[in-house]
């Protein structure tokens, strides 16, 4: 794992303006609104502490005439008790207006910035779920999720910030702009020492960026660790890794404390300091006023000032000290962590990744498979992985792709997907180069089934059709009763292979399918019977990953899952590989089913079931070596001739070569897993 993997663009030089730009600009008549607001509700805000010392010096201390600025004398009561009750009236309509105006600047800017996070949360997985297979080799799951998560959220805590920072501002300008009012050379004075917390901040802001990005890139490493631990706790309770594990996750968790707490030291020494200035500052202040009211001003430093007046322009520099100094704190520390979090999200955003609608519309007539001179290195590799690669399937064959672990069989199904672009040479659909032709257009004609299917949390029928465009299916409509639903599973029980055969055929060419081509799906892949005899039927709930099923059912139902979607050409890697001897039977009854239906390329690890293929080739270290049907090969008594005698427990007959290239892959294997487990420890300690 590398440090600084999420890093924006070059051109980019600041990503949390871009994202500013991009996202909060659409909603900026709401945010002005919003900033509108703020502002004018400072106004009342600021009111009661004028008001107040004002009836100080004119009611209680009987020192001057009640008067407040902008306001006509006339509107002031002459008795004392009128004036109480103005001064009471005056506080209510403050606090009236202040909360009405607050609550309608907080509701536009809340939608606003809800709306914005969305948005970049939307963007930031669409920017995800396009990158191709490689962005996904070079990331750990867990990150990729922080950056989703962690960071977003980051962002919203930003716009919560910003947001405030606006509010604080307004707070300091109006609060200065009353003081004006009270005594100018006080004010003027005051207003040196934002200075020194500039200063201050600069110093802060310098040191604090880099500590942001080390803790964000810590939250990526942890997410990541949880992430491994808890999708392989089978494995992790197997081999009684629980210990392994934990010590694992302290050492992520320990390099996340350490880096947050070298954020927090800076923050304690910044608020310390700014709290020593802000402090400082008031109690001169203070000292000041008092001297002013007691002896009263020098000619040069303006008029005199009453104690009425002193008290209110202390309450208006707390509302000038104290927002400053909180808009260094929480403001400026937001902004630098957002900082930190907008570059990993540009960095998803704004990185190379492919438009999955650029190129032609493919158009498959036939479905001939065509890869010509194809050779392919995966990144960081030292050997190419496909080395000269050339072969050919025609429309509706069947054709079968075996050889040992890590020969490149797998490979060649991922650059047919677009996953992964080709060093040299081209792969053709119907004479069209795929490189030519969007990736959804694409991908759109072909189906895939994995050696380890994936099954999304909800119901069997959900994940059956989870292939189709919304638009193309639709559901039964009578789930209205038990007894109905028990009445059709009966029923769906007393249909035959047969029959649902001929239906998948006649129903190709619609665009929209319904309950029964999901049964119909079912039944070819072999899952209908297994499914009807659930709790639910179609309507089970499979759990998370498919944890409810066995390892067969879900890749009979990632089986019905391509087969519905009726693909021009059909991708099976390993299909069968967690399936018991009849159900793989089942299946390859049900791909003879379909064959002449689409081409189909089966990756096979047992080789029965690709026996009956119109072509079978067997690839070994990046190379076609043998191609033919299975008796042809068999008739070579080359490497498939072996790989088949090991299947069928003819040891006696397989080569000496066979056996000693098997010793040199074990022992290989066995020196991988020593230098495994002597990097593991080190791993720990860092």
């Amino acid at each position: 794992m590398t440090e600084n993997q999420f890093e924006p663009p070059d051109h980019i030089d600041n990503s949390l303006w871009l994202l500013v730009r991009r996202y909060a600009r659409p909603h900026t008549l709401r945010y002005v609104l919003a900033a509108i607001g703020t502002l004018l509700a400072q106004i009342p805000q600021r009111l009661p502490a004028l008001v107040i010392g004002v009836a100080l010096d004119a009611i209680l201390l009987q020192d001057t005439p009640y008067s407040l600025p902008l306001l006509p004398d006339a509107w002031i009561p002459e008795t004392t008790t009128g004036q109480v009750q103005f001064t009471i009236g005056l506080l209510v309509a403050a606090y009236i207006l202040d909360g009405t105006m607050t609550w309608f600047a907080g509701r536009l800017e809340g939608t606003a910035r809800l709306q914005t996070l969305h948005e970049i949360r939307v963007d930031a997985f669409d920017a995800v779920v396009g990158h191709e297979r490689s962005f996904f080799d070079r990331h750990q799951t867990g990150d990729v999720m922080s950056v989703l998560n962690n960071d977003v959220s980051n962002m919203n805590r930003f716009g919560s910030n910003a947001y405030e920072g606006i509010r604080l501002s307004a707070q300091i300008l109006v609060a200065f702009a009353f003081m004006l009012t009270i005594h100018v050379p006080l004010a003027a004075l005051l207003a040196l020492m934002p200075l020194l917390l500039i200063a201050l901040c600069q110093w802060y802001t310098t040191r604090v960026g880099p500590r942001y990005e080390n803790v964000r890139e810590s939250v990526g490493r942890v997410n990541s660790r949880l992430e491994d631990s808890i999708e392989g706790i089978a494995t992790v309770k197997a081999f009684a890794r629980e210990d392994a594990e934990r010590d694992r996750l302290e050492s992520a968790s320990r390099s996340y404390l350490d880096r947050n707490w070298s954020v927090i030291r800076l923050r304690l020494v910044f608020s310390l300091a700014s709290w020593v200035i802000v402090s400082s500052a008031f109690i001169g202040l203070l000292a000041l006023g008092a001297y002013l009211v007691l002896e009263g001003a020098p000619a040069w430093f303006g008029g005199s000032l009453t104690a009425g007046a002193l008290l209110t322009f202390l309450m208006y520099s707390q509302s000038f000290y104290a927002p400053i100094r909180q808009l260094m704190l929480d403001v400026l520390d937001s902004y630098e962590d957002a900082l930190a979090s907008s570059k990993r999200i540009t960095s998803v955003l704004e990185g190379d990744h492919p438009d999955r609608n650029e190129g032609r519309e493919l158009t498959v007539l036939e479905g001939r498979v065509e890869y010509e001179d194809v050779s392919f290195t995966y990144e960081g590799a030292d050997e190419e992985t496909l080395t000269g690669v050339t072969v050919t399937a025609e429309p509706g064959s069947l054709i079968g792709v075996v050889g040992p672990t890590g020969a490149g069989k797998s490979t060649l199904t991922k650059l047919l997907f677009r996953f992964y672009e080709p060093d040299r040479g081209s792969i053709r659909i119907d004479g069209t180069d795929i490189s030519d032709v969007s990736r959804r257009s694409l991908r759109e004609h072909l189906g895939y089934v994995s050696q380890d299917p994936f099954l999304f949390y909800g119901t069997v029928r959900e994940n059956i059709t989870y292939g189709l465009h919304e638009t193309d299916y639709q559901e039964v409509s009578d789930r209205a009763s038990g007894e109905e639903r028990s009445a059709s599973r009966e029923v769906d029980r007393r249909e035959t292979s047969n029959s649902a055969s001929g239906e998948h055929e006649a129903r190709r060419a619609s665009k929209t399918v319904d309950h029964a081509a999901v049964v119909d799906a079912a039944t070819l892949a072999g899952a209908h019977e297994f499914i009807t005899d659930l709790e639910n039927g179609y309507d089970t709930q499979v759990g998370e990953r498919g944890a409810s099923l066995s390892g067969g059912q879900r890749q009979r139902i990632a089986i019905a899952r391509a087969i519905l979607k009726e693909p021009d050409v059909l991708i099976l890697d390993e299909a069968t590989s967690h399936v018991d001897n009849e159900t793989e039977r089942q299946i390859q009854r049900s791909i003879d089913a379909t064959a002449g239906e689409q081409t189909t390329i089966a990756i096979a690890h047992r080789l029965s079931t690709i026996r009956n293929a119109d072509q079978i080739l067997v690839v070994d270290d990046g190379e076609v070596v043998e191609r033919g049907t299975h008796d042809e090969l068999l008739e070579q008594d080359g490497l498939y001739a072996d790989l088949w005698r090991v299947q069928v427990g003819d040891l006696e007959a397989v080569s000496d070569a066979f056996l000693e290239r098997a010793r040199a892959r074990l022992g290989e294997s066995a020196r991988r897993r020593g230098a495994a487990e002597t990097e593991r420890p080190e791993e720990v300690s860092r």
